[in-house]
């Protein structure tokens, strides 16, 4: 599927400026925090502090965006933003952050529940919509938080995953480059990610028995509430499905693995990204990663690689961006970079006003 006539114009990312080593991780062993580190690629995270959520990241990065760009925040006519770490259940942190940033009442604002692919199908949903009502600029919001939703002492989810916020800025542009996406889901595979137990209103309600912390069949402690992950599972399903969507949005803009200038995968461990690139056949120069500092950032991580990168990335780029993961679901775009991209990066342990 293609969509014309829209332009990327810059993403920003924000991170706490809390950092959590594997080194200092010592539920696991010496010896066990360096196979770690060897496999994920994975040397260091940033954590949120306490009262800071996706949404002040993700605040701040749009700030820093609208500035860097100029935009008139009275311009922006629909915000999306796409996390599975809201700041409450009802009503959804699009509103909350339309009020916070002081865009119009106008401005189109809602959630995406969406993981590790939310870059390409977010990049799609809100190019959609601008083009269908005529919207002239708009923001895609990207963050999570998920060192609220995992166990300290799960050692196979608590040192994989960082915190971030991202903010993204779309413009109808009828010379912008085309995207071409490739889309999937595949919900028998839902138990590979998961958190058991949510709301009042969820499948497995908040109750006694879901706050109590037991081992599980993997003897790892944590709570219904908690992330339970199934490392061997999310690894046979990237390698499996992700280098024919990247082969599939390839075909679509006509060109081959050798014509790519950038890729940029979802940051789930270096283990998985490299077989992947191996399968597909882009050279690993191609491909910046942001494993080492931040960690898995789930949904964040396309867009925060693209700007932990950004003093080494030649412009204008034929890239490739793909999401994978929780639902499961994935997805690819193939796009060219432009040259004007602008790129923000900033630290913050703040939490954003209003």
């Amino acid at each position: 599927m293609n969509v014309s006539g829209v332009a990327l114009k810059g993403i920003s990312a924000a991170v706490p400026k809390r950092t959590a080593r594997v080194a200092d991780y010592v539920v696991l062993t010496e010896a066990e925090r360096e196979r770690f580190s060897a496999s994920t690629g994975i040397r260091e995270r940033r954590i949120v502090t306490d009262g800071q959520c996706a949404s002040d990241l993700c605040a701040f990065a749009a700030d820093d965006l609208l500035q860097r760009l100029g935009w008139d925040k009275q311009d922006v006519g629909a915000l999306v933003m796409i996390t599975q770490t809201g700041d409450y259940p009802v009503p959804a942190t699009a509103i909350v952050l339309q009020h916070r940033l002081g865009l119009p009442k106008s401005c189109i604002a809602f959630d995406v529940n969406l993981g590790c692919s939310s870059y390409p199908y977010g990049l799609l949903i809100l190019s959609s919509l601008m083009k269908t009502a005529g919207i002239g600029k708009a923001l895609l919001l990207i963050g999570d938080v998920s060192s609220r939703v995992c166990h300290p002492e799960d050692k196979s989810s608590w040192p994989l995953f960082g915190d971030a916020g991202t903010a993204t800025a779309l413009a109808l542009d009828p010379e912008a480059a085309d995207w071409h996406f490739h889309l999937m889901n595949d919900g028998a595979g839902k138990d590979a990610i998961i958190i058991p137990s949510g709301g009042l209103a969820s499948r497995h309600p908040v109750s006694a028995q879901a706050l109590a912390v037991s081992a599980g069949e993997d003897a790892l402690p944590r709570a219904g509430v908690n992330l339970r992950l199934q490392g061997a599972d999310i690894f046979a399903f990237a390698i499996s499905k992700v280098p024919a969507s990247i082969r599939d949005v390839l075909a679509q803009a006509g060109w081959t693995p050798g014509d790519l200038e950038c890729v940029v995968l979802h940051q789930a461990n270096q283990m998985i990204n490299d077989t992947i690139r191996k399968k597909v056949g882009y050279d690993a120069s191609r491909a910046p990663s942001s494993l080492e500092r931040f960690g898995n950032t789930s949904s964040a991580s396309v867009p925060l690689t693209l700007c932990a990168a950004r003093e080494g990335l030649t412009l204008p780029a034929r890239t490739v961006l793909c999401g994978f993961g929780v639902g499961l679901s994935w997805g690819s775009l193939a796009t060219v970079l432009p040259a004007e991209l602008a790129l923000g990066w900033l630290e913050t342990d703040d939490v954003y006003p209003g």
